[in-house]
């Protein structure tokens, strides 16, 4: 198989973990679309280190056994998407929020799964506990994390907190949410859940850039229309791509300068710094998908490589006039 079959043959799957331990999976075959196979369009919104993340995925036309137990008992869903000889991973990891019915039209019905990455580690959860003089801000996140009433898993922690000994003790009773958003804050950090661990980074650590391991983007890799200069960065989109992550460091892929959209400025609009090398961070990822459409993409919005461009917006605002 040549690598410009890479992007053809769609393959997913939907996995709801239900509160009695059974696992019901919804997907395609491994090699072609079923004949029979259920209609699943899904819509994965990571918006750039945001607290918590949201997918909605809807079942069409389940039968009315399968359809009620997942009403009562859907607890966790998983989703995964991609090609058949390409790439092909978890795009979604959350618990269910909401479910409900619908009737679209005169047969089908739809259920819809509106779900949150993270869901009950900041909702619900709280600590009490006390910590003698001499601790410092990373044994702070690490203790709130495993004496919470449900214990929160930690991913990346930057290395750039504080880590500054306290003279007296401290005592920590209420929210995990709202501790972790002090430390961050005071750190110029962010504070967000994915795959259901808690993050808290700075974009100020910067990205070491390997030219060898950025996601080239291209029309042959799945690039979809021209890239577009917004006031966030470089916005565009490609051909699902589950390869695609919003990670720390930053995940980077390369752009090709030569075929970019300028951006309309208004008077006294600053404008977007564009990186001429072309790389750029992913800061915002939203994957779309109808097993029976058209629709199977991936939107994306980076900044540049070193993350310049909110510091420059801030240090403008920020001159006397």
């Amino acid at each position: 198989m040549t690598d410009d079959n890479k992007l053809f043959g769609r393959k997913w799957k939907i996995s709801i973990y239900l509160s009695n331990g059974e696992i019901l999976d919804v997907s395609n075959s491994d090699y072609e679309v079923q004949s029979g196979a259920l209609r699943v369009t899904f819509k994965i919104d990571r918006a750039g280190y945001q607290a918590k993340y949201w997918g909605d995925i809807i079942i069409y036309n389940l039968n009315g056994p399968t359809e009620s137990q997942v009403i009562k008992e859907g607890n966790r869903v998983v989703v995964e998407a991609g090609y058949v000889n390409g790439s092909y991973g978890k795009i979604f990891d959350g618990k269910v929020f909401q479910v409900f019915r619908e009737r679209e039209n005169v047969v089908d019905y739809k259920l819809t799964l509106h779900c949150l990455d993270g869901m009950g580690l900041f909702d619900n959860n709280y600590v009490s506990f006390s910590l003698l003089a001499g601790s410092d801000q990373r044994g702070h996140i690490e203790n709130i994390a495993s004496q919470a009433k449900t214990p929160i898993e930690l991913g990346v922690i930057s290395e750039n907190i504080n880590t500054q000994a306290l003279p007296r003790g401290k005592t920590f009773f209420g929210q995990p949410k709202d501790y972790f958003r002090q430390i961050a804050g005071y750190n110029n950090a962010q504070v967000y859940i994915q795959d259901n661990q808690v993050h808290i980074t700075r974009l100020a650590d910067g990205t070491e850039i390997k030219a060898d391991e950025a996601i080239v983007i291209t029309p042959k890799t799945g690039l979809i229309g021209t890239p577009q200069v917004t006031q966030d960065g470089i916005s565009f989109k490609v051909l699902l791509n589950p390869l695609l992550k919003i990670t720390n460091p930053s995940m980077v892929v390369k752009l090709d300068m030569t075929s970019i959209q300028q951006q309309l400025l208004q008077f006294g609009q600053y404008p977007t710094v564009l990186d001429q090398s072309g790389f750029y961070q992913v800061m915002k990822l939203v994957h779309v998908g109808d097993t029976r459409g058209n629709e199977w993409y991936t939107e994306v919005v980076g900044c540049t490589s070193l993350g310049i461009l909110p510091l420059l917006v801030q240090t403008a605002q920020q001159s006397p006039n």
